[in-house]
């Protein structure tokens, strides 16, 4: 079920401020080859009235169990986003704005994939780097560097 948050009430002047939460739920997905699982979701919000239109600056925080690139044991990601964004109408199809109410679950839905990052790591695992001394070739590769000197020789024969 969505949540529609309601951004405009009677009796705001311009210039007067309100700050709302509300948590949601939202479904799991699969992304980069993984399951992630939302475990809560939540949208803190600040919306100010301004003389032609309102202020919205919200943040969603989500709270996602997935599994870890290196282990492939399950973790935890927290994963934060939002806008700043200026209203000057009742709607907004691109903040899932309609008749001035706020649709943050179907905001959160689309954004949230574009802001999982495409490599997840258990807390003490690292990436590993390559080794910077090295030539660059990995040495699984090297002994191929032998078949192409040997026919490029039989064919100068």
């Amino acid at each position: 079920m969505d949540v529609l948050i309601k951004l405009k009430r009677p009796g705001m002047g311009v210039g007067d401020s309100r700050e709302l939460s509300a948590s949601f739920e939202l479904p799991s997905f699969d992304l980069y080859g993984r399951r992630h699982e939302v475990e809560a979701a939540e949208v803190r919000l600040r919306v100010t009235r301004l003389a032609e239109g309102l202020h919205l600056d919200f943040e969603v925080t989500c709270e996602l169990k997935t599994s870890c690139d290196r282990t492939l044991e399950p973790t935890e990601l927290t994963i934060r986003f939002g806008e700043s964004e200026f209203l000057s109408g009742p709607n907004d199809p691109e903040l899932y704005v309609g008749d001035w109410e706020l649709n943050v679950s179907r905001y959160a839905r689309e954004a949230l994939p574009s802001e999982v990052p495409m490599q997840v790591f258990c807390s003490g695992t690292e990436r590993v780097e390559p080794d910077s001394r090295e030539d660059g070739i990995d040495p699984r590769w090297r002994g191929l560097g032998d078949i192409f000197a040997r026919g490029a020789k039989a064919r100068q024969s």
